[in-house]
Parts: structure tokens; sequence; C-alpha cells
């Protein structure tokens, strides 16, 4: 081969990467599902490449040279725009060239890639130095689905990074499923369906494939910085974002499941291997804009597998309770200093903290079953139907739907001074639900009276919250203390800020009323 041939493989990658409990190896491979292939085992040492201000990585880039045996090959990797766990990459890969039989990257080799572009573009500081290393076994299944051609691997070993002469690690235990031919059109639908029956293949005991995103270069990546990774917001333009105007209401709610469960997914993945409580708090709000788009689109269940909005609601649950005493331990408590005091308050906190991290073990826990695993497949499966219910456009649902979720507010608020506890609770939730209905509906809506009427809504969420949380601390301080005295003063610190959030929330709901309705 020409020294500057480029060999384009198969242009775009399509995978579905599975966490494995290592404990199940054996089992995993004892699947039926894989009994009929023989499977092929080969030791596989790649080194990433990239500039030493990791200039590939800032452009969603992935370069590698790899040992296979006596073969050297270099392989380069694109971002893609993937939405969900199945994952399609640009991907180019060639013979690398070998000097005294060690492999070296060759950059001229990659001529039709995005790469050289970017190399030439940032010519003089670009020479590409070694960043980390890969050192895993892959036994390889081949496994057929009607035309489709998927590849099953599984992984098992490291990832290796030098850290200011400290050399760190990060085990490797993961299933990929590639597809390798046919299923065009209906590529995802097989992995989904191949890594279901996977998990299911063992009967009474089935496997826990926890679905990931992150490949083993960002992985790696993550290593070398030695920073904890940012939670992925769920933000209404990372959820909302690709639903278009003339939408129907099912294909809106197939969008929102997708990049919902994309942004649950990512959360509940780093959540797995760091502590942060952001993590929690976005998952939740991802699961809490898809049950919203649920409960609005599909209100009768006719078009969701009821199983699956339970699986949603059962999730949603355990995140909840953690997202509870990450603000108690967090936000709550802390403003108790003043009524009770610096040590009463820390020793209040410290009690908090404990019951949060067991509830924050109940959610790594949950995610490490196959419940979990099989909300995100399913859920995944499911986005790839078509609805059998008659269409609505979101233009034609908009103006009912969101009248009566205002209409049900504002009768839910009435006399608020007079509310007691578990009625402004349900208040809360019902500003709650509005605001994410808005978010769905705004594509259809006038974006400027919208804009207004959520920042308004917005304003009175934040007040409801404040007051909610002072509730909640009051609720829970008998698992805090038995301290009569800090309960009588935490009572009075609630009943002190009662009164001024109370006309607050108030004043926000006339300031609501008065506002004009965007689905008018």
């Amino acid at each position: 081969m020409p020294k500057t041939a480029s060999v384009n493989l198969l242009p775009i990658e399509t995978e579905l990467k599975l966490q494995l409990l290592p404990e199940h190896i054996d089992r995993f491979r004892g699947s039926n599902v894989l009994s009929e292939s023989a499977p092929e085992e080969f030791e596989l040492d790649n080194v990433y490449y990239d500039t030493s201000d990791h200039l590939l990585q800032r452009h969603g880039m992935a370069l590698r040279l790899r040992q296979v045996g006596g073969h050297w090959l270099q392989t380069l990797k694109t971002q893609g725009v993937s939405r969900g766990a199945v994952r399609r990459r640009g991907e180019w890969e060639t013979p690398a060239r070998v000097v005294r039989g060690r492999g070296r990257i060759d950059v001229a080799r990659f001529m039709n890639s995005p790469l050289t572009a970017l190399l030439q573009k940032h010519q003089g500081r670009s020479s590409l130095v070694p960043i980390f290393q890969t050192h895993v076994t892959r036994t390889v299944w081949s496994i057929q689905r009607g035309s489709a051609a998927v590849e099953v691997a599984l992984d098992v070993g490291e990832i290796e990074a030098e850290h200011q002469q400290q050399t760190l690690r990060e085990a490797i235990c993961e299933i990929e499923l590639e597809l390798k031919g046919g299923a065009r059109n209906g590529e995802s639908a097989v992995l989904l369906e191949l890594a279901l029956e996977l998990i299911d293949a063992n009967g009474r005991a089935p496997l826990v494939l926890v679905p990931v995103t992150r490949s083993k270069a960002e992985r790696g990546y993550q290593l070398v910085s030695r920073e904890t990774p940012s939670a992925v917001k769920a933000s209404a333009k990372a959820i909302i974002g690709h639903v278009l105007r003339g939408a129907t209401t099912a294909t809106a709610l197939r969008s929102v499941v997708t990049d919902g469960l994309a942004v649950l997914s990512a959360n509940v993945e780093h959540l797995l291997r760091h502590d942060d409580a952001e993590y929690v708090h976005q998952a939740r709000v991802a699961l809490r804009r898809v049950r919203s788009a649920v409960r609005l689109f599909d209100r009768d269940q006719c078009d969701m597998p009821q199983s699956l909005a339970q699986q949603f609601r059962r999730f949603g649950r355990t995140l909840g309770e953690t997202r509870d005493w990450d603000v108690i331990t967090e936000e709550t408590l802390p403003s108790l200093t003043e009524s009770i005091g610096v040590d009463a308050t820390e020793a209040l906190i410290a009690r908090a903290d404990r019951k949060r991290q067991r509830a924050r073990q109940k959610v790594r826990a949950a995610a490490r079953t196959v419940r979990y695993s099989t909300l995100v497949l399913d859920g995944e499966k499911w986005c790839l139907t078509t609805a059998s219910t008659p269409p609505r456009t979101l233009r034609d649902a908009a103006a009912r739907d969101l009248q009566r979720a205002c209409k049900k507010l504002f009768k839910e608020a009435r006399f608020f001074g007079a509310l007691t506890s578990g009625q402004r609770h349900q208040v809360r939730i019902l500003a709650k639900r509005l605001r994410y209905a808005l978010d769905l509906f705004a594509v259809a809506l006038p974006k400027q009276t919208t804009a207004r009427y959520i920042d308004a809504l917005s304003e009175l969420q934040d007040v409801l919250g404040l007051l909610n949380d002072a509730s909640v601390a009051a609720a829970v301080l008998p698992q805090l203390t038995k301290s009569a005295r800090t309960k009588k003063s935490v009572q009075q610190w609630v009943a002190s800020l009662e009164p001024r959030r109370v006309s607050d929330i108030e004043v926000r709901l006339l300031k609501l009323s008065r506002l004009g309705t965007p689905w008018a």
C-alpha cells in the first residue's frame, strides 16, 4: 500500500456500549445468545495520541495506535451527533507506519479525514504525543440478526495514564455491540433488541448490563485531567431542542424521551463513578421532563406502554428521595445557624449527610439493576416506534392542554395563605407542571410572550420552592435530633419565614394571572 493511501473501512461506526459487572463475566460468556458463534480472543494494546494542549479532544476527535498481534493499525474517531445509548461516529482506520518493528502514527494516511485539515490549520503547535494507553483482553462473537451482522465484544482490562509522575489506572469491563453490516434503516433497533436479549438470556438470573455513552478515549482523557466531569444539564434546550414547530404530539414525545434518557443516562453514568449532588439533580429534572411529556402527550396512555411509564415513575422516586436530602444538607440546614447556633447546625448537617449518602447509594444500587438497564433500552427502543393514535400537532394541542394546566394551578392556589403545607406543596407541583408544559409547547407559541410568562412562572416556582424546603426541614427534623429545644427553634424559624414568603408567593401569583397567556 502506498504511504499516503487512505483506507476508509467503515465511515460511520454504529455501536452500543454496556457496562458489565466483573462478577458477571462468566455468566455473560455462557449466554445462550452467544452460543451460535465461536468466540475469538486476543490482546489489544492501544496508545492514544493528541497534542500537548489536547487539540484533538477539544475538536471531538480521538486518535489511537493499536497493536493486534504483529499488526499495527491507526484509527481516528470523531464525536458524531448521536442521541441516546446507540452512538454513531465517524471512523477512519488504516495500517500504521512501522519503523524498526514499532508502529508510528502517519497523519498522511488520514488524507480524507477531518484530522488533516485540523492539524494543517494549527501548524507549528500540532505535534502529536502519547496521552494515555489502554490494554484489554477482547473476546469477540459474530451474531447475525436477520440481515444485520453484529459484533459482540467483551473488553476486560484497564486504562493507564501518567499524571505528575504518578501512574493512574481505571478498570475496563464492558460490552460493545457494533453493527458490521446490514440493517441500515433499523440499526439502532437491532442493537437495542440484542442488548435486551443478552440481559434476559439467563432466565431467572438476568445479566446487569448498564448502558453507557462514554468511550474509552473520553474516560482516558478524564483520567489524565483528574477533574470530576460536569453534570449534563437537563435544560429545555437539551431535552426539547430537537422538537420541530410542526411536529405531532407523538413525534414530540418520542423526541423528548430520547433526549431525556440520554441526559439521565449520562448523569447516572457519572454518579456511578463520582460523588456530586448535581448529577442527581439533573438526572431527576430530565426524568421529570420526560414524565411531563408523557402526561401531556399520552394522557390516556394509549401510546407508551404503561410498564415503561411505571419504570420512569419508580426510578424518579428514588432520585427524588436523594435530591431531597441533598437540598436539606446543602441549602436548608446551613440557613439555621442564626436560629440554633453553629454547633447544633453542624450536628444536624452531619446526620443529614449520612442519610444523604445512604440515599445516594440507593440510587447507585438501583442503577446497577436489570430494571434500570431495561428502562433505558426499552425506552429508546419504544422511541423508534410509530404511534397508532390519531396525530395531533403541537399547535392544535397547546391551547387546550396549557389552559387546563393553568386553570388547575390557579384553582388550587386560591387563598394561598390559608392552605395547609400539603396543599401548598400541591400548588408547587402544579406550577412546575405548567412550566414543563410551556417548555414542551414553546416551539409552537409566540416566542416573546412565552419567554415573559416562563420568567414569571420561574419566579413563582423559586419562592414556592423556598417555602417547601423549610417545611420539609421541619418534617424531617425528628429523624435528625431528639432535642426538644432544637425542634422548637426550627419550628420558630419556619414560622418566622412563612408570612413573608406566603406574601411573596401571593404577589407573584397575582402578577402571573395578569400576564397575557402565550397560548391565547
